[in-house]
């Protein structure tokens, strides 16, 4: 999405704003935003009947309505629109309530830089799908993954220029549970490590700060993941190849000799690659297990069914939600695009790329967790970048080094 072309964004209640912003010191239209503020629920919905808007910020706490119902009204009368909710007092039952709906929650105080890249971030992630419909769709989803607390004070640390290792380290340790599965993830065989250890601020040297802190996401989406809801849904089997996948997208692009930026980059979205698939089980739990059960029957990839089932598929849905919390752009493509390389806009290799061809490479690895007939490698698209016949050495490359 371009922030500047047609970006609207509406404040609901007196305190939709943070008070260390004032509404003079948003951006104008001179640079692409259009604000509108409302004071209650009513005159929000007044305006949103009569102007399409990117973006609602509310404030959790308004006159005549609960916060999360008006959340739960917006999200059925204008599922376009992003949502993003303020509040003012310690999280309580209701500020996790109004977080399973709000695409982000921001606590006070609240920095401009912050406001601003939320509205952003959410926009954006919202516009990746190019049809209204699967955004439709997709935006009316209850059950969506909110950003684990330890990401987001890890994000808050590598923004402050005087954290170091040892910070990030120790904030980390804290959890222990979070510690143990990082340590057990990176020692194992697939990731890497060139020996083994359990220091985290050595991983965090040899993994870099990126890498950490998106490895801390992705397993607190799993952790927040409630088994009993999932329909049977094998979650251990998909972390397992989320796993192998960022091993092997890690290794292809090193393959490459691209930047550590786009190494790290791979690593990541191959670990987030099927977050898609845990928003869909918990969602529809039932339907999915039986989405799940028709593709095994009839021997076709799951995201076929899903598309039948549903409209859209796990990679769209992925690509959303990591859009929604404002995950860079590469990532967000790599995500959506990861079974259909060929729609995505990118020339040559890509974290796309990685991505696409470490997924097929991890289920054909397997054991498949899938059952049914194991996704092909996207040839027209590997054709189409100049590396038609590059998939074989990259298999290769996997096979010498994993073995």
């Amino acid at each position: 999405m371009d922030t500047h072309a047609n970006f609207s964004v509406l404040f609901v209640g007196k305190d939709s704003l943070p008070p260390e912003v004032s509404p003079q010191s948003l951006p104008g239209v001179s640079e692409g935003w259009q604000t509108k503020f409302a004071s209650n629920a009513v005159e929000g919905f007044e305006l949103l009947a009569r102007t399409r808007f990117d973006v609602v910020v509310s404030d959790l706490h308004l006159p005549g309505i609960d916060g999360v119902e008006f959340l739960k009204a917006l999200r059925e009368r204008f599922p376009l629109a992003g949502r993003i909710v303020f509040s003012r007092e310690p999280p309580d039952r209701v500020l996790e309530k109004a977080s399973e709906i709000a695409d982000r929650c921001l606590p006070c105080p609240c920095s401009e830089e912050t406001l601003k890249a939320t509205i952003e971030g959410v926009a954006a992630g919202r516009s990746r799908l190019a049809g209204a419909d699967i955004r439709q769709k997709i935006s009316r989803l209850e059950r969506i993954p909110s950003l684990p607390k330890l990401y987001e004070r890890l994000v808050g640390q590598l923004q402050s220029r005087e954290t170091d290792l040892g910070e990030i380290a120790d904030t980390i340790s804290e959890d222990i549970g979070m510690t143990a599965q990082i340590l057990k993830l990176v020692n194992s065989a697939y990731f890497g490590l060139p020996r083994p250890t359990s220091n985290v601020r050595e991983v965090i040297g040899f993994l870099g700060t990126n890498t950490i802190q998106y490895l801390v996401l992705a397993i607190g989406i799993f952790r927040q993941t409630d088994r009993a809801e999932l329909g049977g849904f094998p979650l251990d089997a998909l972390w397992n190849h989320c796993a192998r996948t960022a091993t092997f997208a890690k290794l292809i692009a090193k393959c490459e000799r691209v930047d550590r930026d786009s190494v790290e980059n791979s690593t990541t979205a191959g670990l987030l690659h099927d977050v898609g698939q845990l928003v869909l089980a918990s969602n529809y739990p039932e339907q999915y297990r039986e989405v799940r059960r028709n593709a095994a029957a009839r021997r076709v990839e799951w995201i076929v069914g899903e598309r039948e089932a549903f409209g859209f598929d796990h990679a769209e849905v992925g690509g959303m939600v990591l859009g929604l919390w404002g995950l860079p752009a590469a990532l967000v493509e790599a995500v959506t695009y990861h079974h259909a390389p060929v729609n995505s806009p990118g020339d040559g290799v890509t974290v796309v790329t990685a991505v696409h061809v470490a997924n097929v490479l991890a289920q054909r690895k397997g054991p498949s967790y899938t059952g049914t007939i194991l996704p092909r490698v996207d040839q027209p698209y590997l054709e189409r970048i100049g590396r038609g016949n590059d998939f074989e050495r990259w298999r290769g490359e996997i096979e010498e080094t994993t073995v």
